[in-house]
């Protein structure tokens, strides 16, 4: 069963330079799991990617945390994904600050918005969890509590992939993303910005940080994500092509909306 990744959102706090914020896509077969829900969500009506699930009855949703960049585009989804179920992964206490029911009922409500969850027409059913485990079709993800303000999940997939984002640089990652094929990890700061302490207060990482993790790790390639709004295309470039130096193994920018295939095995 071929496993595909498409970014869908790669920019952290709001969409700029064509960046839409975080969200990624992995389809395997009729399987869909969506990591994170930024405004990305709204590239599901896009053409190719609507092509891609054409097949797939049901869309599962894991969400990292309740920040506005990863879960906005769930307002999007009676839009994009109409008439077709929802499983919304939601973290839970102690991984997170904030239950489910309250950040989703804060967020998909009157005044911040006019149609609840519950009235969305599409079946939505939210999962609460807490960890360390969670299966969502023929994915199993392996979770971890993240250091971020207000808490957030590092998810990994088997041997294929981790997603590391919104949080600082934990030295318990480097083991929870071990051997993994392709590591998607934030990069939100450069070196000079996280001097004076900004990376702690801020709970981001840094460049070098990061690529130093993934050169420890023995991960297969780097894919940088949660970038600031203010890096242009060619600011982006330059970070990969100094992130794969100094890990010593391929660094690129993902392109939002392109396939990257993982291989053959989801686990």
């Amino acid at each position: 069963m071929p496993l595909r990744l498409v970014p869908l959102g790669t920019g952290g706090y709001f969409p700029a330079h064509g960046r839409q914020t975080m969200s990624f896509l992995l389809v395997a077969g009729e399987n869909a799991l969506l990591l994170d829900a930024g405004s990305g969500v709204a590239r599901l009506a896009e053409p190719a990617v609507a092509a891609l699930l054409a097949g797939c009855p049901r869309l599962d949703i894991l969400l990292t945390h309740y920040h506005l960049d990863h879960v906005v585009g769930l307002s999007y989804l009676s839009g994009v994904w109409r008439g077709r179920p929802v499983r919304l992964f939601a973290p839970a206490p102690p991984l997170v600050a904030a239950a489910p029911e309250e950040a989703l009922g804060r967020l998909l409500a009157p005044p911040l918005f006019p149609v609840p969850l519950a009235d969305f027409p599409l079946p939505v059913e939210v999962v609460p969890f807490t960890g360390p485990e969670l299966t969502a079709g023929p994915f199993t993800l392996r979770l971890r509590s993240q250091r971020h303000p207000g808490g957030s999940v590092g998810v990994r997939i088997g041997d294929a992939l981790a997603y590391v984002t919104d949080t600082v640089l934990d030295p318990e990652t480097e083991a929870f993303v071990r051997g993994v094929g392709l590591l998607l990890h934030e990069v939100w700061l450069t070196d000079n910005e996280a001097g004076d302490g900004a990376a702690e207060r801020s709970g981001h990482a840094a460049a070098s940080e990061v690529a130093d993790l993934a050169r420890r790790a023995g991960v297969g390639r780097l894919l940088p994500v949660h970038h600031h709004p203010r890096r242009t295309a060619e600011e982006l470039t330059a970070l990969a092509a100094a992130l794969a130096a100094r890990a010593g193994l391929p660094a690129e920018i993902a392109r939002e909306g392109e396939v990257i295939e993982l291989g053959t095995e989801p686990r």
